[in-house]
């Protein structure tokens, strides 16, 4: 069995949910990330010591069904930022140990593992991953007890309209808004909307896009459902290159978009791709020749030479090699860790509970983590999370090094450079 990250003390309390499935993060990891463990032994028992009690956080990812790639990303995130974090003294001299448990992409899914979560008092905090089953956790998450953490959360239901609930990047409804608006910038005059079959979301939001693009001078051209499973997609393209499509937004994990721009590119398309967040990945559409694209991200830009995205990277190549990391999906995840201990080290409770957690998350006043977040987050008591307006915007085509940042003319989030922010507004 795969060496756990878990202490083995800790780990013996998470018994029930192991016998329902879950899957630890150095468990569920490649060969390649039990290699890498092992290679960096030497520096975890060269890190400071870590005296405090462990700062345990439950985590539902979708490593399983028709946007798992956005689970995994998450579980390779949390597993090098656990490891960097307690290679570099913990939160406060408190090591972190992170559970991630697979909810498969569904409402029942997620449920199952919210509720184990939120029925096991050693949990301090849970983050959550899964565009599918996000919407349909608001009843679950009502009143709760404890911290709820977005891990580059999208649905507008959940996310911005709880107390206990914190978001720290865009919802679906900004998002919708920037696919069009990047892609009027880029040229686009005529906006399809590619849209994930399996949720039906994805389609609800086509509407609103068109409607929206219509409304800032593009002409609409519709909706076409795109199927992960599908071996090919030229009928959907070509209904897209029939109505004058010059721009096509991807609602549609990157996974499935690499395939259908591929095809749609065989079958004669020359406009742009409109992408986003988890729709993209730099590494995966760099190898689709002829790519061409308009993007936006609600994450950090991991292509930054600043300082902080510089650990990001070095992180992830230390402790995650093969993960997925060149996406706005893992970097907004990076940032929520990021944010949950920047409110710890601040907050310095003198014991760990659920309770001083919760506390901590609302000593968070005009935080921008050195430009890791898109706009200054602030989190009140009794009020649900501020809905964000602000990401950060690029062009990248297939063959180039890096994506190129869109600068502002005015920083959303206070920084320069490239991690300067662009705020659409909410």
């Amino acid at each position: 069995m795969p060496r756990r990250i878990l202490t083995r003390a800790r780990a013996l309390k998470f018994g029930a949910v192991l016998a329902v499935g879950c899957l630890a993060l150095s468990a569920c990891s490649s060969s390649g990330d039990d290699a890498a463990s092992t290679s960096n032994n030497a520096a975890d028992e060269s890190a400071p010591p870590l005296t405090g009690e462990p700062i345990k956080i439950g985590y539902g990812a979708s490593l399983s069904g028709p946007q798992a790639t956005n689970g995994l990303g998450a579980q390779a995130v949390a597993r090098a930022w656990q490891k960097y974090t307690n290679s570099h003294g913990g939160v406060n001299g408190h090591p972190v140990e992170i559970e991630v448990v697979d909810t498969k992409n569904t409402v029942p899914g997620a449920t199952s593992v919210a509720k184990q979560f939120l029925n096991d008092d050693s949990v301090d905090a849970i983050f959550l991953t899964d565009l599918v089953a996000e919407g349909a956790m608001t009843k679950l998450f009502t009143n709760t007890p404890v911290a709820i953490i977005s891990g580059g959360g999208s649905s507008d239901l959940l996310w911005s309209a709880l107390p206990g609930v914190f978001q720290d990047v865009s919802g679906s409804d900004y998002t919708v808004k920037a696919y069009a608006d990047q892609a009027k910038a880029a040229g686009g005059k005529k906006f399809g909307w590619a849209a994930c079959a399996e949720v039906a979301v994805c389609q609800e939001n086509g509407g609103k896009a068109m409607s929206y693009a219509q409304s800032i001078g593009m002409k609409g051209v519709g909706t076409q459902l795109i199927s992960a499973s599908a071996s090919s997609y030229t009928a959907e393209c070509l209904s897209f290159i029939r109505d004058g499509a010059d721009a096509i937004a991807f609602n549609i994990g990157f996974a499935t978009g690499t395939r259908f721009a591929s095809d749609c590119l065989q079958q004669g398309y020359t406009g742009i791709f409109s992408v986003i967040n988890s729709g993209f990945d730099q590494k995966a559409f760099g190898k689709v020749p002829g790519f061409r694209s308009t993007g936006g991200t609600n994450g950090f830009p991991w292509w930054s030479q600043s300082e902080p995205a510089k650990t990001y990277r070095d992180a992830m190549a230390k402790y995650s090699p093969d993960g997925i990391w060149t996406s706005g999906n893992s970097t907004a995840i990076w940032s929520s860790f990021e944010l949950l201990k920047k409110a710890l080290e601040t907050a310095k409770p003198s014991k760990i509970t659920r309770q001083t957690v919760m506390d901590a998350m609302y000593t968070v006043k005009n935080e921008t983590l050195d430009g890791l977040l898109p706009e200054p987050i602030t989190f009140t008591k009794g009020k649900p999370s501020k809905p964000v307006g602000c990401s950060w915007l690029f062009k990248f085509n297939a063959g180039e090094d890096n994506p190129e940042s869109i600068e502002p003319s005015k920083s959303g989030n206070g920084a320069k450079g490239d991690l300067a922010s662009t705020c659409i507004g909410y």
